[in-house]
């Protein structure tokens, strides 16, 4: 038995001085020496044009972003000019209530046209479909092979959908790719310099209700603006001059509000023509170009719901659905293989591009 004061541990022998020399510890390296590996996220390795702010968590279009900018500051600029002047005299001089309408439809214009810049606007996932169906024999023009699209039923209608080379998947109805983001977008309307982003399934409804609460604000804006200076000239008895330089803010606040509030109408109007339809507009220019080369009505479309209030309702009150490029989360590794039988001699493909075993 052995004294717990005296260890197991071999020692070396005395040396010819006698002194004793103890091993040396077998200690381990910290934990500060151990080299660790570090992780990379998404938005750190896609392969697309966007910019991502956050971490991930934000994004925005491929293309320049001074359009948006100037939109934004315009916006910034009109709230300001209303809020130093017009707001103020209505909140002392008739009624808080106004400035506080004005400034909730501020809050929520900036807000919607935020969300709609900076949010995910349904980017389709990349390298679904690596191995595509491809036709047995090139072109006869020596050009590469397209793999073959496919026909889906969509209700009583049949939907052809396009291989996109790009992102390596067939995409699903409505969706498109951006030249300007590289991206395949699901239910993609366009692409909005604007708000520097694509107006997707994931944003359109915050792009609507941005194009609304614009409108509203500009119409406030102009009618309060209006008021004031008419109401300073004939309560203080000074002329339209003398207006304008006491209430500089709300002459430019109008100014510019009647500047921009026509073209914001007009895109208003038209995608409220959109939403009743149930179409994009990605799809209505197609149908104009089909018009235009092809005599006849245009196709039917097989997306609408049979009225304009089931059209609306499934258009902006749909949910928008989780992120499926998930650009904040950690990368993993791919370890999907092609089925190595598709390429050995025992497999051939048919007519239609599908993959059938051959007779041995």
């Amino acid at each position: 038995m052995v004294h717990p004061l005296v260890s197991n541990r071999p020692y070396s022998s005395p040396s010819p001085n006698n002194i004793f020399i103890p091993d040396p510890p077998n200690t381990s390296p910290p934990l500060s020496a151990v080299p660790v590996i570090p992780r990379k996220r998404v938005y750190q390795i896609y392969p697309s044009r966007n910019r991502f702010f956050c971490s991930g968590r934000l994004l925005t279009g491929g293309d320049s972003p001074w359009a948006f900018i100037a939109s934004f500051a315009l916006v910034i600029a009109i709230s300001a000019a209303w809020f130093s002047s017009t707001c103020v005299w209505w909140w002392h001089n008739q009624s808080p209530a106004v400035a506080a309408v004005g400034a909730y439809m501020c809050l929520l214009t900036v807000s919607c046209m935020l969300a709609t810049a900076f949010r995910d606007p349904g980017i389709l996932p990349r390298n679904l479909d690596p191995d595509p169906p491809l036709p047995a024999t090139s072109p006869s023009d020596g050009g590469v092979r397209v793999p073959y699209p496919r026909d889906l039923k969509v209700r009583t209608d049949t939907v052809r959908v396009k291989y996109c080379q790009t992102c390596k998947t067939y995409r699903p109805p409505r969706s498109s790719h951006c030249r300007l983001c590289d991206n395949c977008v699901d239910n993609c309307d366009h692409h909005c310099q604007w708000v520097n982003n694509c107006i997707g399934r994931r944003n359109y409804t915050f792009f609507c209700c941005f194009l609304l609460s614009a409108v509203l604000t500009l119409c406030l804006v102009i009618c309060t603006s209006a008021i004031h200076l008419y109401l300073l000239t004939q309560m203080d008895h000074i002329d339209f001059r003398d207006g304008l330089n006491r209430g500089a803010g709300s002459a430019v606040a109008f100014s510019l509000s009647i500047l921009v509030v026509w073209p914001v109408t007009a895109l208003l109007a038209y995608h409220t023509r959109l939403l009743l339809l149930n179409i994009t507009t990605i799809e209505q220019i197609r149908n104009q170009a089909h018009k235009t080369l092809i005599p006849g009505t245009p196709p039917p479309n097989p997306f609408t719901y049979g009225s304009w209030r089931s059209n609306l309702a499934e258009v902006l009150c749909r949910p928008a659905g989780v992120s499926w490029l998930n650009a904040h989360a950690v990368v993993t590794e791919d370890r999907r293989r092609v089925n190595p039988g598709l390429d050995e001699a025992g497999w051939d493909h048919d007519d239609l591009g599908q993959v059938r075993p051959t007779a041995v």
